[in-house]
């Protein structure tokens, strides 16, 4: 194989890859209802060797499904296409398989660290209410026994004032 500068240098199969990553979500499935059953073949037995490519999942699994149920009744017929959808089953099954598998380690590792974030900053305030509770009731008993301060006196005085001019 020599590569294509029209291709980027890339391989025809990983070149397909790349236009198809191009494509918008929202244009894809027209894209492929458009394509003709032969090139969906092809582009079958394409997605069975883009499973090594981790990062490009979902669309490899997009793609498979708007295919099948674009051509379904043609490639159950057809023998070719029967071994082709048996080993991209197989396929994409395992490579599934492993991504939801890391996705349930991280999301469980998740966990754990907002287990231990919650715990370590919540350390000082797990007994804040009850702290506060006391700080209010020694703060008030101390303004009970506490003499009265010149501006109160001062607010008695002009209330005693305004009560006793008016009377």
């Amino acid at each position: 194989f020599q590569s294509n500068i029209l291709m980027l240098g890339l391989s025809p199969s990983d070149f397909v890859l790349h236009s198809i990553s191009n494509v918008h979500a929202s244009d894809l499935e027209q894209t492929l209802l458009a394509l003709p059953f032969a090139d969906a073949l092809k582009l079958l037995s394409y997605l069975k060797n883009w499973t090594t490519y981790t990062e490009k999942v979902e669309l490899i699994c997009r793609l498979a499904i708007v295919l099948l149920h674009t051509h379904y009744h043609q490639l159950i017929s057809m023998l070719s296409a029967r071994s082709i959808l048996s080993e991209l089953k197989d396929a994409l099954h395992a490579i599934v398989k492993e991504c939801k598998d890391t996705l349930g380690f991280n999301l469980a590792a998740m966990d754990h660290l907002k287990q231990l974030i919650a715990a370590e900053s919540d350390a000082p305030f797990r007994d804040a209410k009850t702290k506060l509770l006391e700080i209010r009731s020694q703060l008030a008993k101390r303004n009970e026994f506490r003499p009265e301060t010149r501006e109160e006196r001062k607010k008695k005085k002009k209330q005693k004032k305004g009560t006793d001019g008016h009377a």
